[in-house]
C-alpha cells in the first residue's frame, strides 16, 4: 500500500522531482518506493493506432513555381561543397562534421514535389532545408581562401527589416476572424520569434574573423528566417487573392483575445492570491490542490508538475493580454491565449483527479492502449473540426504523442516509463476536452455587439 502524506509535503516532493528527482532521504516513503506491480510485456502494441494527421490551417497551397525556386535555392547553396568531403580536403573533423550533417539534413528536410503536406508544414520543411544548407555552405565558406560566409545570404539587418515589414501587414483580410487567426497566426509567430530570438546579431550578422562553426550557424539562422519571410508573404498574398469578400479581422481578433485573456487573468489571480504582481510566474503545483492527502511522486503528481512548468514557461513569453497589456500581433495573441486558457483548465481538471486519489498508474497494457486510443480520438476530433481554432489547438496537441510513443516502442520499457506514457496520454485527453468551453468563449466574443 502506498503511503500518503499532506498536500504540502507531496508537492515539495514533486518540486524536488522536477529539479532532478532527488528526494529527501526517505523520511516518507513515496509512490515509487513500493509501486504496484505491472507487466510491461507487449507495451509496444499500445502504440499501433496512428496519430492523427497534421491539420490544414491555410486554405491555399504554395505555388509550384515557388516550391521549385525554394528547392533550387537549396541545390545552389550546397553546390560549392565538394562531394564527398574527405579528411584530405578538410582535415578539421568538427568542421567537416558540421558541413556533412548540414548537407544531409538539408536534403532530408526538402519536401518532394509529390509529397502531400499541409501548406504550413511544407513551408517549415523548406525553411529547415534552406537553414541546414546555409549552415553547411557558410561553414565551408569560412574555411576556404576564396569563400566568405557573409556572401552566402543577406545580412541580419536586411532580413530583420523584411520580417518587420511583413509583420506590419498582418493580419490581413480574411473570410472570417477564426480563419484569419489560423492563417495568419503561425506566420506572425514565425516572424515574431525570429525578431526576438533568431536575428539578434548586429547588422552584418557574421564578423570577418568569426569562428567558422559559429559563422555557419548564424548564416543558417538568417537563411531560415529569410525563407519564412518569403513563404509567409507568398501564402498571405495567395490567401488574400482567393477571397471574394474579405473582412477586416484585426479588431475582432483583439477583442476575442482580450475576452479569453481576461479569463486567464482571473484564473491566475485565483492561483497567486495576494501575490498578484507576478501573474505570469508559476504559482507552484501547491496552488492547484487543497489540503487533502495525495500520493507523493505518483505519476499523476509528476504530470501535474511537468504540465504546470510547461504552461507557465510559455505564459512568461506568450502574447496573452492580461490586465491592460495589448499584444502587437492579434492572430498570435488569440491562438496563444486560447492555448493558455485550455492548459489552465486542464491543470484544474488534473488536480481534481489527484485529489480524488488518482495516481495514473496503469493496470496493464490494455489500459495504456485504451488511454492512448481515447487521446487519439480526442485529438482527431480537433484536427478535423470545422472550427479553425480547434484545428490549430489539435495541431499543438498531436506532437505530444511522439516522445511517449517512442519510449513504449522500446523492447523492454520499465514501469516508470510506462506510467509516464499513460499519464501523458491522459493529459492529451484532458487538454483536448477542455477546448470546447474556450472555443465557446471565443465564439461569444465574436458574436458580441462590439465585435
Amino acid at each position: 500500500m502506498t503511503r500518503r502524506l499532506t498536500r504540502r509535503g507531496a508537492l515539495a516532493a514533486a518540486g524536488a522531482l522536477a529539479l532532478g528527482g532527488c528526494l529527501d532521504g526517505g523520511r516518507d516513503r513515496g509512490f515509487w518506493d513500493d509501486p504496484p506491480s505491472l507487466d510491461t510485456a507487449g507495451m509496444s502494441r499500445a502504440t499501433e493506432a496512428p496519430v492523427p494527421d497534421r491539420p490544414r490551417l491555410v486554405p491555399v497551397s504554395i505555388g509550384s513555381g515557388v516550391s521549385a525556386a525554394f528547392a533550387d535555392r537549396v541545390d545552389r547553396l550546397l553546390d560549392p561543397i565538394p562531394e564527398p568531403l574527405t579528411a584530405e580536403t578538410l582535415p578539421n573533423g568538427a568542421l567537416r562534421e558540421q558541413i556533412a550533417e548540414g548537407r544531409a539534413a538539408a536534403r532530408d528536410a526538402l519536401p518532394a514535389p509529390e509529397e502531400s503536406l499541409p501548406p504550413l508544414r511544407r513551408a517549415e520543411r523548406f525553411a529547415t532545408a534552406r537553414g541546414h544548407a546555409a549552415t553547411a555552405v557558410g561553414t565551408w565558406a569560412g574555411v576556404t581562401a576564396e569563400g566568405d560566409p557573409r556572401g552566402v545570404t543577406d545580412g541580419v539587418g536586411a532580413v530583420r527589416n523584411r520580417a518587420a515589414e511583413t509583420l506590419e501587414t498582418l493580419p490581413g483580410g480574411a473570410s472570417d476572424p477564426l480563419v484569419g487567426a489560423a492563417v495568419y497566426g503561425p506566420i506572425e509567430r514565425w516572424l515574431d520569434v525570429a525578431l526576438r530570438r533568431d536575428l539578434v546579431g548586429g547588422p552584418a550578422g557574421v564578423a570577418e574573423s568569426a569562428d567558422p562553426l559559429r559563422a555557419g550557424e548564424t548564416v543558417g539562422d538568417v537563411e531560415r528566417v529569410q525563407s519564412r519571410v518569403e513563404v509567409g508573404r507568398h501564402l498571405r498574398d495567395r490567401y488574400r487573392a482567393s477571397l471574394a469578400a474579405p473582412r477586416t479581422v484585426d479588431g475582432p481578433l483583439r477583442e476575442a483575445a482580450e475576452r479569453v485573456g481576461s479569463e486567464v487573468g482571473d484564473r491566475l489571480r485565483e492561483l497567486h492570491g495576494s501575490d498578484g504582481d507576478r501573474l505570469r510566474g508559476s504559482p507552484g503545483t501547491d496552488a492547484f490542490l487543497d489540503s487533502r492527502p495525495v500520493a507523493r511522486d505518483a505519476p499523476s503528481v509528476s504530470l501535474l508538475s511537468r504540465a504546470n512548468y510547461r504552461t507557465f514557461e510559455d505564459l512568461r513569453f506568450d502574447p496573452v493580454p492580461i490586465d491592460d497589456w495589448i499584444p502587437d500581433h492579434p492572430a498570435t495573441a488569440l491562438t496563444r491565449t486560447a492555448l493558455a486558457r485550455v492548459r489552465l483548465r486542464a491543470l484544474a481538471a488534473l488536480a481534481a483527479r489527484i485529489e480524488d486519489g488518482e495516481t495514473l498508474f496503469p493496470a496493464d497494457a490494455a489500459a495504456v492502449e485504451a488511454e492512448r486510443d481515447a487521446a487519439i480520438r480526442s485529438v482527431a476530433g480537433l484536427v478535423t473540426s470545422a472550427n479553425p481554432l480547434a484545428r490549430w489547438l489539435g495541431g499543438r496537441f498531436r506532437p505530444l504523442f511522439a516522445e511517449r510513443d517512442a519510449a513504449l516502442a522500446e523492447s523492454d520499457p520499465d514501469a516508470r516509463t510506462v506510467a509516464g506514457a499513460f499519464a501523458a496520454y491522459r493529459w492529451i485527453g484532458l487538454v483536448a476536452r477542455e477546448t470546447d468551453p474556450v472555443l465557446a468563449s471565443v465564439g461569444e466574443a465574436f458574436e458580441s455587439p462590439d465585435a
